[in-house]
């Protein structure tokens, strides 16, 4: 089914580093704690929406799962908002593979390796996949009213700026996942916002 997106401004907030990710392990709906840099990265990104104008009329949701609500309430604290929980923007189900290192992954499945990362979360065994995550991420940009940020994860926020961008599997696929910063989007754009603040304007996926 097509989706075109016509809806409000989103700044979207991956959550920061955690245990697993300094790991090399999956995540997916399994929780791990923000190490002392992920907890940084979230400083940083609330002294980002310090300094976007007009932050104060924007509504806040964030995904149920501990990592990214952990994020949430030191980076949205510094703008002072409360998000809602909606478990449509919670990361990707990814099945068989959670808790495994990618490594592991790796060797038992040697059609993949790094550069493969989103499409094995897609594809994961057991997972939720391409299809699903779209369809509850659809339903979470159809009942936006109002520009709004957004804390969640890696394959979610990808999905969720594809969707609005336009883009093809292929061109979600090969989306960046940075933490630590912030990313402004709306139909067709997406601005990239870190300190110190510079805006790189790109069209297209990095």
């Amino acid at each position: 089914m097509s989706f075109t997106y016509t809806g409000p401004r989103l700044l979207l907030l991956r959550h920061g580093e955690t245990e697993w990710n300094r790991q090399g392990r999956l995540q997916g709906r399994k929780n791990s704690p923000l190490t002392d840099l992920g907890r940084a990265q979230a400083r940083q990104q609330g002294e980002i929406l310090k300094k976007i104008p007009g932050i104060e009329t924007f509504d806040a949701v964030c995904s149920p799962l501990g990592r990214a609500q952990e994020t949430a309430r030191i980076a949205l604290g510094a703008v002072s908002k409360l998000p809602r929980l909606d478990s449509n923007v919670a990361e990707i189900n990814a099945g068989d593979w959670e808790g495994k290192t990618f490594k592991d992954i790796y060797s038992a499945y040697p059609q993949f390796d790094e550069k493969d990362l989103m499409r094995m979360f897609l594809t994961a065994p057991g997972g939720e996949g391409f299809d699903g995550l779209r369809d509850r991420c659809v339903t979470f940009l159809n009942q936006l009213e109002h520009p709004t940020i957004l804390v969640s994860h890696s394959v979610t926020l990808c999905m969720i700026r594809g969707l609005i961008r336009g883009l093809s599997r292929q061109e979600i696929e090969a989306l960046s996942r940075p933490q630590g910063v912030v990313l402004d989007v709306k139909t067709g754009q997406e601005t990239l916002w870190s300190l110190p603040l510079q805006a790189d304007g790109f069209a297209r996926p990095q």
